[in-house]
């Protein structure tokens, strides 16, 4: 089986993507299905041939969260606190809190992983999922330098997830 690599980056950290659009679902019949990679958060298209697209739960997610432990605050209007990230992707992460959370809000989160100073801001993170005392945030606006140190720091937890794998 040929690895597939990212076109912008090189790397072999991609996941399969949902489709958009009938030009997409129309590609699959044709073995080309949406990729992102999970560095650089490139979407492009790639032809397997001979394998048929199976959507999934875990499809709908755009990126691979990894297991990691840090703290993290977050102040909004409605909610203000701290909590301790439990997963982590370019898109989002999970979030252990004490506080009452309610899908929709929205914050402006600063994550403190370890060796990272600054922390990283995330201008705009909302919450999209509720299972006390998690919550599923997504990241909806984060500043380009933010989000290069976001993908470093991301990139090195998927470096070091494979290679206990």
């Amino acid at each position: 089986m040929k690895q597939i690599l990212c076109p912008k980056c090189g790397k072999d950290f991609v996941r399969r993507t949902l489709r958009k659009g009938a030009h997409e679902f129309l590609l699959s019949v044709l073995y080309v299905y949406p990729y992102r990679c999970q560095l650089c958060a490139h979407r492009f298209l790639w032809l397997e041939l001979g394998k048929r697209y199976n959507e999934s739960a875990i499809d709908k997610r755009q990126y691979e969260r990894v297991e990691t432990t840090f703290p993290a605050t977050f102040v909004g209007e409605k909610a203000s606190g701290a909590g301790t990230v439990t997963r982590l992707s370019l898109g989002g992460c999970a979030l252990e809190s004490p506080l009452k959370l309610m899908e929709g809000m929205m914050f402006n989160l600063r994550l403190q992983p370890p060796g990272i100073n600054p922390a990283i801001n995330v201008e705009t993170a909302i919450v999209r999922s509720v299972r006390p005392p998690i919550v599923g945030l997504e990241f909806l606006r984060i500043h380009s330098n933010e989000q290069f140190r976001l993908i470093q720091f991301v990139a090195g937890l998927l470096t070091a997830h494979r290679k206990v794998e």
